[in-house]
């Protein structure tokens, strides 16, 4: 899970809590550089996310360098158990915009000169083959406007 430890005790070695100094250095290049549109996608944590990534994750008000989109997997589960400790960590991680553990599917990105945004598609189950797909939420990144915004 992106950002600090929070109340419920989570940090994740296998994700950017476990490269902070790779995360800081990445951070630090997109507040130098300012390229226009930075966006990071990305995946294998079995769970959906849309968040702000940001220079500094100890400091809530610290500047929005990227917006971060992180897609589900097809058919793996996220372990139940973790769902009520990350909503929990939430409220301590005001960037993260998204998350949802229970859903499997996909994230479908429609990309365009003015914005960048992200369906997080979903079926009810993975038991039945023909279960229909819906949203679950979508968001956008404007062109030249760090950060992820609900649609």
């Amino acid at each position: 899970m992106p950002g600090s430890i929070g109340p419920a005790g989570l940090f994740n070695v296998d994700q950017w809590d476990g490269y902070v100094a790779q995360r800081r250095r990445l951070s630090q290049f997109l507040a130098e550089r300012r390229p226009s549109n930075p966006v990071i996608i990305t995946g294998d944590i079995h769970s959906s996310w849309a968040l702000d990534a940001k220079l500094d994750y100890d400091d809530p008000g610290s500047p929005t360098v990227a917006s971060e989109y992180v897609g589900t997997s097809i058919s793996s589960d996220f372990p139940a158990a973790f769902i009520g400790p990350v909503n929990a960590a939430l409220a301590d991680n005001p960037h993260i915009k998204f998350f949802d553990g229970l859903y499997r599917g996909y994230v479908r990105c429609t990309v365009t000169p003015e914005e960048w945004r992200s369906d997080f598609r979903a079926v009810a189950t993975v038991d039945t083959p023909e279960a229909p797909i819906f949203t679950l939420r979508s968001f956008t990144t404007e062109n030249g406007v760090p950060g992820v915004q609900p649609t």
